[in-house]
């Protein structure tokens, strides 16, 4: 007579969703490629004192506009060169991608507590809940960002915190659509309906239930808002009316140098090619995310 096998503990922890997620991940080229990029460019931000002696704000006009170490007249003291008031660009390169991501992780975090939080509810109750948020999200929708970003930064002010509030409150749509619809999907399952059968608050079923099991979705939707945020606060820095000196980003850079396109093109390459290396790589990040929390959906 034939036994049949049970799985073993060891094989049940190799077969489950964690592990296989894991294992997905690390397979997956574009994870590695992304996250290789992002990671050097966290580093360099957050240890951007001990990369460069150089005080990023200090101008010495004797060195002005001293060029590049790959030109001739280049020096390795300065190796990315100073810029038309004699900073040095590599310490206003690394210390300028902290001001970039802080704007871009702050406002992700804003946006995605308001965005998470109205799809849920929006999914979860339904009916008139439903009916009230999705309202305000077709409110939001017919508003341009970049439009409604400049009024509000040339009206209030374009102070750090204001600007990381603003694009905040500008980015919660795709939150709310994700959300919604994912807890949609949840809401009637048994295992939710098992927990409101033994008593589970609403509270805890939303918080402990329904909110894991969408991380997902969030994950991707918050790589996806990241990149618009730091991409937007460039946009905003180009034009004027994003972070002012002493602070200083890649956007700010970029408008800094745009009158010296034609004479010193890397003052505006440079801070260029480390704003697109850092969306490329968000990108990348957030794509192999999906491809692994969502593996069905791959094309």
């Amino acid at each position: 007579m034939a036994i049949a096998a049970t799985p073993t503990s060891n094989q049940a922890d190799a077969l489950s969703p964690g592990r296989i997620a894991l294992a997905r991940i690390l397979r997956h080229g574009s994870f590695w490629i992304g996250g290789g990029i992002l990671l050097v460019i966290v580093l360099a931000a957050l240890f951007a004192p001990a990369l460069n002696s150089h005080d990023p704000t200090f101008q010495d006009l004797g060195k002005r506009l001293i060029p590049p170490v790959w030109d001739t007249r280049g020096s390795w003291a300065n190796p990315l060169g100073t810029d038309q008031l004699g900073r040095d660009y590599l310490a206003r390169l690394i210390h300028g991608g902290r001001i970039s991501l802080l704007i871009g992780f702050t406002s992700v975090i804003i946006s995605g507590a308001i965005g998470t939080a109205l799809g849920i509810a929006a999914g979860y109750w339904g009916g008139r809940v439903d009916l009230v948020i999705n309202f305000f999200l077709t409110i939001r929708l017919t508003l341009p960002v970049v439009l409604v970003a400049l009024v509000v930064v040339a009206l209030v002010g374009n102070s750090l915190s204001v600007l990381m509030l603003v694009i905040g409150l500008l980015l919660w749509d795709r939150f709310v659509i994700v959300t919604r619809s994912a807890t949609q999907q949840l809401a009637h399952l048994e295992f939710i309906t098992a927990a409101r059968a033994i008593g589970s608050s609403t509270p805890r079923i939303l918080l402990r239930e329904i909110l894991p099991n969408i991380t997902g979705p969030l994950i991707v939707v918050a790589s996806v808002e990241l990149a618009h945020a730091i991409l937007l606060e460039a946009a905003l820095s180009f034009l004027g009316l994003g972070v002012q000196p002493p602070l200083f980003t890649w956007g700010l850079m970029v408008a800094e140098a745009k009158s010296q396109l034609l004479f010193r093109p890397w003052l505006i390459a440079v801070p260029a090619a480390a704003l697109v290396a850092l969306i490329f790589a968000i990108n990348l990040v957030g794509d192999a995310i999906r491809d692994v929390t969502a593996p069905e959906g791959r094309a």
